[in-house]
């Protein structure tokens, strides 16, 4: 049993999903991918992970969708978008549901990683708080 915290990565581009998978195992332990936003629900339901890590525009469910899904079923979620889409209705859609920090494409490795762990800091400084990690600030 890995003690590292626990990241589901979505993504429908098989190369980004490979890049950010071997960039978050870095610092977690990647238990599942998706390649649409029909898989994060049902992903986030079985693994129950620490973090999940998203794009937008996917097939079937986009990721503002599935973020508000997961999100309404367990608002302590932690997401982070990653996508290469940077208008600012896209940013303030995903603030509003609650996705936790929003990565631009493309990115390097560091920038992933210092998202990862200001992401878990907050939501860990929150727990202990009692707010709910998902939350907004």
């Amino acid at each position: 049993m890995s003690s590292k915290p626990t990241a589901i990565v979505i993504d429908d581009s098989p190369i980004m999903r490979k890049a950010l998978k071997i960039i978050v195992s870095q610092i977690f332990d990647v238990v599942a991918e998706g390649s649409s936003g029909d898989d994060a629900l049902p992903l986030f339901e079985k693994f129950r992970p620490d973090i999940m890590t998203m794009d937008i525009v996917m097939p079937g469910r986009d990721g503002i969708t599935a973020a508000t899904e997961v999100l309404g079923r367990f608002p302590e979620a932690t997401i982070v978008m990653c996508s290469s889409l940077s208008t600012r209705d896209k940013i303030v859609a995903c603030q509003k549901v609650g996705v936790a920090h929003y990565l631009l494409k493309p990115f390097d490795s560091e920038k992933v990683l210092s998202v990862m762990r200001f992401v878990m800091a907050r939501r860990a400084a929150r727990a202990t708080q009692g707010d709910a990690p998902g939350a907004a600030s």
